[in-house]
């Protein structure tokens, strides 16, 4: 089986429409990339789309360069805990920082586990609150 993830662009929709229709609306899908700033990948496996990442690129008044805000991280059920999110995730942090981002960050739960284990294996390190924790990489550590 061959795994691949890809940024996903308004072309894109019409082929993968009846996937996005089971979870988000199409018209709101092509709204959401029609925004510079608004970012998607997929996952497939072979040509099967199993998960979607998007975010926001952020503007900062105090870093040169933007951030990246992963917003939802979501492997379909049948193709969890398999190691694909931890590999989705690497990629979309590889991504960003190859494109110029100065950081990639998450926020989720810290009561939820299974997250917590698919940032720190795609080599994320995090802070947190009394209910929150924030996984983020730095990329200016990375050079």
């Amino acid at each position: 089986m061959n795994l691949s993830f890809e940024r996903l662009q308004e072309e894109d929709i019409p082929s993968t429409r009846e996937v996005f229709e089971e979870t988000y609306s199409y018209e709101q899908t092509l709204k959401f990339l029609s925004e510079k700033q608004n970012i998607a990948f997929v996952a497939k496996l072979d040509d099967v789309v199993i998960g979607l990442i998007y975010g926001y690129e952020l503007t900062c008044m105090d870093k040169e360069r933007p951030q990246f805000l992963i917003y939802s991280v979501d492997i379909y059920d049948a193709y969890q805990d398999r190691g694909y999110g931890q590999q989705f995730v690497t990629f979309v942090v590889d991504w960003a920082r190859e494109n110029g981002y100065c950081e990639s960050w998450v926020l989720t739960h810290k009561d939820n586990p299974r997250a917590c284990k698919v940032y720190e294996k795609a080599g994320m390190t995090h802070s947190e609150t009394d209910c929150e924790r924030m996984y983020e990489v730095a990329y200016e550590e990375l050079v």
